[in-house]
């Protein structure tokens, strides 16, 4: 069961024309390191947005544990790939780049997933 990120950077994901390409990543950090990855996220995440639309930031509840999903919609892969060069360019993006540019606690990281999505006909998204 996944849950709206604790903190300010889960949006709502109300019907809307986004994508049609998503990118869903899946983190599995170590326990107890949620509150570092929240502390880095909500600091970075402003930036981040300037480059592509957040959908969705989950974390789960039951189930599989440490798990924390976040989505983003781009208009192609080229999009995709040119967002994050320029969130890096940033400083501010990833989030491990940011935590030691301003001094934060990292996290841990123990696996990763990414999919590259497109939604069926009926998706309100």
């Amino acid at each position: 069961m996944m849950l709206p990120m604790p903190f300010s950077v889960s949006p709502e994901l109300p019907p809307a024309k986004m994508g049609p390409y998503y990118e869903m990543r899946t983190y599995t950090h170590a326990a107890g390191d949620l509150p570092k990855l929240r502390a880095v996220w909500e600091k970075g995440v402003p930036e981040r947005l300037k480059f592509s639309p957040l959908c969705a930031a989950w974390v789960s509840e039951l189930g599989a544990l440490n798990k924390f999903v976040h989505i983003w919609a781009y208009p192609s892969v080229d999009a995709r790939n040119d967002a994050r060069t320029k969130a890096a360019a940033t400083g501010m993006w990833p989030p491990s780049a940011l935590s030691k540019k301003v001094g934060l606690p990292g996290y841990e990281i123990v696996a990763q997933e990414n999919k590259i999505l497109m939604p069926s006909a009926f998706s309100p998204i």
